[in-house]
């Protein structure tokens, strides 16, 4: 490649060595600078999806604290056991049950993947209609925007 080069006139030399730093410069800004910014620009949208979820959830989680303190708790209609009102109302809700686990007086629920705001809308509906206990819920973020894999222990 070198003896190729030296057998050009001085222009040309200057010519393919100025065309070689063009397209260095080009392959750095495809290969690297534009997938880092492209990838930059998703996690900040994302952010901010997140920070609109998180403003919605903490807006109707006070709503909830609101109509309980007015109306307080009422009496959970007559529905069978805790297991089946929760199959039944993920059902309702479209929501995929992966696991059910009693304990004690206690039921652990594993959903491996859904939308976030059917299951705070499924929750509400435990709470508010059926008196269930949410003791535990972690939310762990999944691939899809918007969905969780979710960790419930309930009680009556």
């Amino acid at each position: 490649m070198k003896e190729w080069l030296e057998t050009l006139e001085k222009r040309e030399q200057n010519l393919v060595l100025m065309l070689g730093a063009m397209l260095m410069v080009a392959l750095v800004y495809f290969v690297v600078y534009q997938p880092l910014a492209n990838n930059l620009n998703k996690a900040q949208q994302g952010v901010a999806s997140e920070q609109k979820l998180l403003v919605w959830v903490e807006k109707n989680a006070t709503k909830i604290a609101k109509l309980r303190a007015q109306s307080g708790l009422s009496a959970s209609p007559n529905q069978g056991s805790l297991a089946q009102i929760i199959n039944t109302s993920a059902r309702r809700h479209k929501l995929t049950i992966n696991r059910i686990q009693p304990q004690n007086n206690k039921i652990q629920i594993n959903i491996e993947s859904a939308s976030f705001v059917a299951l705070l809308q499924w929750v509400q509906e435990l709470e508010l209609t059926y008196s269930v206990l949410i003791e535990i819920a972690e939310f762990r973020p999944q691939g899809a925007p918007g969905y969780v894999k979710t960790r419930l222990v309930v009680s009556k």
